[in-house]
């Protein structure tokens, strides 16, 4: 009896010895992944840097504004809970898939680094181009940033407000903040909008601050009016230029193209099939969490096998 509970401890402490180590490893890839991501972060100028802090500081603040004084005074607590939850409620989730989607942006490496770029991957090597900085042969749809100093995989263009570019592995991320972003936009200046018009008295010099020649003569002494004349300025412009965006990378989507590309169709599969190369096999959930794992149906390096994987089903 003796034995046999040696043995059962010596099993259990093994398995629990390899857990330890799959953890440890596991912790190490993600500690040099964030390494890697704040060394490629320093690199970035003073400019993209203060619009990605901008970003990533106005969202919450929005978020805490909308939760801690607009709803409260709009729905009289406890007896408004029911209507302050459901605004809270979607709210938060929205505000939660913006902000994980934009970090998901920067996070997700699409570039060539670390990456095994063989020839025999492509085409042929007539179809490859040699980069003389990162000194390898690039696939095909990939092409060298000048501001990351890389190439990327499946290269769509570069985000200023992430400070980085959007590619093969991070383009899902960067297409579902840019809709949230929309929709949290588009909220905002109805929300805001409503507040104002019932609690918020508005003259018509208080749209003077959003003259800023004006505001430095006058001094920054922002009125109650003036700061919600800010917030809904605010909103509109980014409803605008992120509807805008939406609707033209959606549209490269549907067609199966990068920012780079025309109306070149071989990489056209189908409205469902590009859908999935640019979201994944799951890209119907995407939506929900940047945290739901979606496999892509390639690697953004051998397209010429996908091509003829899609051409002959």
């Amino acid at each position: 009896m003796i034995t046999i509970h040696s043995e059962v401890s010596c099993s259990q402490l093994a398995k629990v010895v390899d857990r330890l180590f799959c953890y440890g490893i596991t912790a190490m890839v993600t500690i040099d992944k964030f390494w890697k991501f704040l060394r490629t972060v320093r690199k970035k100028s003073c400019t993209e840097l203060i619009l990605c802090l901008f970003l990533l500081v106005l969202i919450p603040a929005y978020y805490l504004v909308d939760v801690f004084h607009i709803l409260p005074c709009m729905y009289r607590l406890p007896s408004g809970s029911i209507w302050y939850l459901t605004h809270v409620l979607p709210l938060t989730f929205m505000v939660f898939n913006l902000l994980t989607n934009f970090v998901a942006v920067m996070y997700a490496d699409s570039s060539v680094i670390g990456r095994l770029l063989t020839v025999t991957e492509y085409t042929s090597k007539e179809d490859t181009m040699y980069c003389t900085i990162c000194q390898c042969h690039v696939p095909l749809r990939c092409w060298h940033c000048d501001i990351c100093n890389v190439c990327i995989l499946t290269r769509d263009h570069h985000c200023t407000f992430s400070t980085t570019c959007v590619g093969h592995y991070n383009r899902r991320y960067f297409l579902w903040f840019l809709l949230y972003l929309s929709a949290a936009s588009f909220y905002e200046i109805i929300l805001i909008g409503y507040y104002t018009y019932c609690r918020v008295t508005i003259k018509f010099s208080d749209l003077m601050v959003l003259v800023p020649f004006q505001s430095v003569i006058t001094g920054f002494h922002l009125t109650v009016g003036q700061i919600f004349v800010v917030l809904l300025t605010l909103n509109l412009i980014a409803v605008t230029m992120s509807s805008l965006l939406l609707i033209y990378h959606l549209d490269k989507v549907r067609k199966g193209l990068v920012c780079h590309e025309k109306q070149d169709s071989n990489y056209d599969f189908g409205l469902m099939r590009n859908l999935e190369t640019v979201f994944g096999e799951k890209w119907y959930i995407t939506w929900i969490s940047p945290f739901i794992k979606s496999k892509l149906p390639n690697n953004g390096i051998d397209w010429q096998s996908h091509v003829d994987q899609y051409k002959t089903k």
